[in-house]
């Protein structure tokens, strides 16, 4: 669940007037781990640290790197280092962690997710006779492929065709 910024401030100011995390955790319905959280990240970072994020947060290699090499440095926990560097999740520091010690410095660069957009990569403007070997038959390869969703695409259409033309004499 999230927690809106006006909660996570009258949260702390309660946990701020002098109640243990308990109390404040049992009169706010919270787990006692996110008021010490929330407390440790409003005074390491002020509002901006505890503001609810309004996307996900993307990160450079180097920048993990840098958390990475802190946190073995001074020996710090991830929760240590995570306030530190306004990081929403000490888990992720875990998986980057994991990542760096199974591929190094290649396992802590963001892969994109999902399929690449289709598009016309093999046929370009340049006429033919300027074309490289390698340019033309990838062109032709496409082609190929092509003319063959083509040629599916007309059978199957055929055959919808003939499906309702056998269709119709069947009820005269």
């Amino acid at each position: 669940m999230r927690y809106d910024l006006d909660f996570k401030m009258q949260v702390i100011a309660y946990y701020r007037h002098g109640h243990s995390s308990h109390a404040t955790a049992k009169k706010f319905s919270v787990n006692p781990e996110f008021v010490l959280k929330w407390v440790k990240q409003y005074q390491s970072g002020g509002i901006n640290a505890i503001k609810p994020k309004t996307s996900k947060a993307k990160y450079s290699s180097d920048f993990k790197y840098k958390v990475l090499t802190t946190m073995l440095k001074e020996s710090l926990s991830q929760s240590e280092v995570a306030l530190t560097f306004n990081i929403s999740s000490p888990a992720l520091i875990s998986h980057w962690h994991k990542a760096y010690r199974q591929q190094g410095m290649s396992g802590l660069i963001t892969k994109p997710k999902g399929r690449a957009t289709m598009s016309k990569p093999f046929i370009t403007g340049k006429p033919d006779d300027e074309k490289t070997l390698a340019e033309l038959k990838r062109e032709n390869e496409y082609l190929r492929a092509e003319v063959a969703y083509l040629k599916k695409l007309d059978a199957l259409l055929k055959a919808e065709e003939q499906a309702g033309k056998e269709q119709d004499s069947s009820k005269h």
